[in-house]
């Protein structure tokens, strides 16, 4: 017996590629018509892929890896060649009729799928290295600017002092300046995106200042890739890294829970 695996959903008019698409569990990808769209779905083998079966095996990370690495290739496929709005991994109905039954009087779909036709996300991430940085700091503050002026002026009493106020400023201030100049070019790139979302923040001590997914049309990516090329380069420079990754399925702007 088989169970109904759910990649996600995608345009009445998709189509599968001519060889065919294997996903979890070597099951052949399958596109099962709806009202006015259609599932992407797989029909693996339930003594594997049900409750149970599974249940025992969410400890076995090298497993977990592989069931997300196939569930991400066949989402991949229609990132690449048509729109899909995704589904989290490991998404399982018991038969056609429950997945049509879970969808029925969902209008969310439809409106996800014209609202990602055309775009794909694109994640930001900007990690802050506090030495390098504080090395840099005179040339994005003008306090710390004043500040290294007043010392290569000062007299060595008192330039030691200042020495240890640039300390304490660089410890203090250094963060909050990469994340000003992270949210700058977050905002920058959003010129060129349809939609953006902040992720959640690390914690406190953590280097990563920025962390955030855009909405990027398929048409307006090089410009984007290009600002952000642009920025890697320069931030890299005094000490920011500036990671921008994708394309992807729209997972960051999908806030359903799939059924």
């Amino acid at each position: 017996m088989s169970v109904v695996y759910l990649y996600g959903f995608v345009p009445a008019d998709a189509e599968l590629p001519e060889r065919g698409l294997l996903g979890v569990g070597d099951a052949p990808v399958e596109l099962l018509p709806l009202d006015g769209f259609a599932a992407a779905i797989g029909r693996p083998d339930s003594a594997v892929y049900s409750a149970a079966p599974l249940e025992a095996r969410t400890g076995d990370m090298e497993w977990m890896a592989e069931q997300g690495l196939r569930h991400e290739q066949v989402v991949a496929w229609f990132v690449d060649h048509s729109t899909i709005v995704p589904s989290r991994l490991l998404t399982l109905f018991s038969s056609d009729d429950a997945l049509r039954d879970a969808v029925a009087t969902s209008t969310e779909i439809r409106s996800d799928l014209e609202r990602f036709t055309g775009t794909r996300e694109w994640d930001l991430k900007i990690v802050w290295d506090p030495a390098v940085f504080a090395g840099h700091l005179a040339q994005v503050s003008d306090e710390v600017a004043e500040l290294d002026r007043q010392i290569a002026e000062a007299s060595p009493g008192k330039r030691f002092l200042l020495e240890r106020k640039r300390k304490d400023i660089a410890r203090t201030e250094g963060r909050v300046v990469a994340r000003r100049l992270a949210v700058e070019l977050l905002d920058d790139l959003r010129e060129d995106s349809d939609e953006s979302v902040l992720l959640p923040p690390p914690p406190d001590n953590a280097p990563v200042v920025l962390n955030a997914a855009l909405l990027v049309r398929t048409q307006r990516e090089p410009a984007v890739l290009a600002r952000a090329a642009a920025a890697r380069d320069r931030l890299g420079e005094i000490g920011l890294t500036v990671a921008f990754t994708g394309p992807w399925a729209p997972y960051r702007f999908t806030e359903r829970s799939d059924g």
